[in-house]
């Protein structure tokens, strides 16, 4: 089982700063995603993607596209759809 997780500062607004937490997963064959801000209250501050895919190429690209654009996990579900078209 792979278990890959970044941590990453992402400024929210002009005098506010949270961490973020990027986390990729690997079991039974498929590739899991979570995305949340540390010490979430707001259900738009987290977000978790199940098996949406299988290519271990594909899913580590996804999670360093995510963790470089410093993508809040209010826009993961999009982006994963654009991407490769699930959920």
């Amino acid at each position: 089982m792979l278990d890959v997780t970044v941590k990453s500062k992402v400024r929210t607004s002009k005098t506010r700063t949270s961490e973020v937490i990027y986390r990729l997963t690997f079991q039974n064959a498929l590739y899991s995603f979570e995305c949340y801000k540390q010490g979430w209250e707001d259900p738009y501050d987290y977000c978790f993607i199940e098996d949406f895919i299988d290519d271990e190429g594909e899913a580590e690209l996804f999670l360093q596209k995510m963790v470089k654009g410093k993508v809040l996990p209010v826009h993961i579900m999009d982006l994963v759809n654009d991407c490769f078209g699930v959920c």
